[in-house]
């Protein structure tokens, strides 16, 4: 009975202290529409659904910061993620001279990630972290864009095109070796903490002959491994140590795949990632029981913010400012209506 009783006690805490005033709060959000004059609203597409939706940017910026960062993460980190989503997003509106999305002629921005920023309701929210949990995330990730209200990034006294990404690797990419077009701000640093988050720093992936030939549209044979074999005296053997007629490697400082060779077809970074379907570009290439084997660093481009590195960060005694500071090159921080 007291124990029971215990229970019930503390369920009764748990709903007068957290759960009544999560949902007050939500409520007076949700129905009450902007919650100041000024508030700027933005046209949303929604890839899944095929609409365009207009909402607030503090929603929209809620929904993107629950889409692209986990929600446990500390919150510098999910603040430094608010203002990353908010410069990213401007930048694409017409009123800061963007060009809105590509997918839809009606709207500033999309929800599909492959083109602009994942973005989630919040019923998708409530399935994805559970009902009770939903409410806990809900209130740090808006608390993360609420104090970080209006702020953004600039350089040069231009917005800047704040990309990110899950885990550089270890250390983040200049954004010429990525896409071809140097940006002065988005350089490569080093990103110590991205090995903290194991299940994205490290990757082992195995493709026997076969799987390669038809990813690549290359025709690699059993001879070409025999020859390579015969060269080395070893079950695991590096690729990338020895001068072999089945594969040459160029790589950036960085680590990451700049181009490669094989069977004498030439293939970019971004194309053997695509088609081999591999986490980042930034790999280290073995032959082992005749299956070519990458071990792969990092998860995503590798430009601009590596977002397990700002949580890394934010448990360092690092505030979500210098973080982007860290991460963005000779950036400022300020607020979009100085603009």
């Amino acid at each position: 009975m007291l124990k029971n009783n215990l229970f019930i006690f503390i369920l009764i805490i748990f709903v007068i202290v957290i759960i009544i005033p999560i949902v007050i709060s939500e409520n007076l959000f949700f129905f009450s529409g902007p919650k100041d004059k000024d508030a700027m609203m933005i046209n949303v597409y929604n890839h899944k659904t095929d609409e365009v939706v207009s909402m607030e940017l503090t929603e929209y910026l809620t929904g993107v910061v629950a889409a692209e960062m986990p929600a446990f993460f500390r919150k510098e980190a999910l603040k430094a993620q608010a203002v990353a989503a908010r410069s990213y997003t401007l930048k694409k509106l017409p009123q800061f001279g963007g060009n809105g999305t590509s997918l839809h002629s009606e709207a500033d921005i999309s929800t599909d990630f492959r083109y602009d920023q994942a973005w989630i309701s919040r019923n998708e929210m409530k399935e994805k972290w559970g009902f009770l949990p939903y409410f806990y995330f809900w209130l740090r990730i808006s608390e993360a864009v609420n104090e970080t209200k209006n702020e953004v990034l600039i350089y040069d006294g231009e917005l800047i095109d704040a990309v990110y990404h899950s885990n550089s690797g270890g250390s983040t990419e200049y954004s010429e070796n990525i896409w071809n077009k140097e940006i002065p701000y988005l350089i490569s640093v080093e990103s110590p903490y991205d090995r903290e988050r194991e299940k994205n720093f490290r990757h082992i992936i195995k493709f026997d002959i076969s799987e390669m030939n038809n990813r690549l549209k290359i025709d690699i044979d059993q001879t070409d491994i025999e020859k390579i074999k015969a060269e080395h005296d070893s079950e695991n053997i590096n690729l990338e140590e020895k001068t072999n007629q089945l594969l040459k490697i160029e790589k950036f400082a960085s680590g990451r795949i700049e181009e490669i060779n094989i069977k004498n077809e030439n293939f970019s970074g971004e194309e053997i990632r695509n088609k081999l379907k591999l986490p980042s570009t930034k790999a280290n290439i073995y032959l082992k029981d005749d299956n070519f084997v990458f071990e792969v660093y990092g998860f995503g481009h590798g430009v601009g913010l590596s977002q397990d590195g700002a949580n890394g960060f934010a448990g360092n005694n690092y505030d979500y400012e210098k973080i982007l500071k860290h991460y963005y090159h000779g950036v400022e921080l300020i607020d979009y209506r100085e603009l």
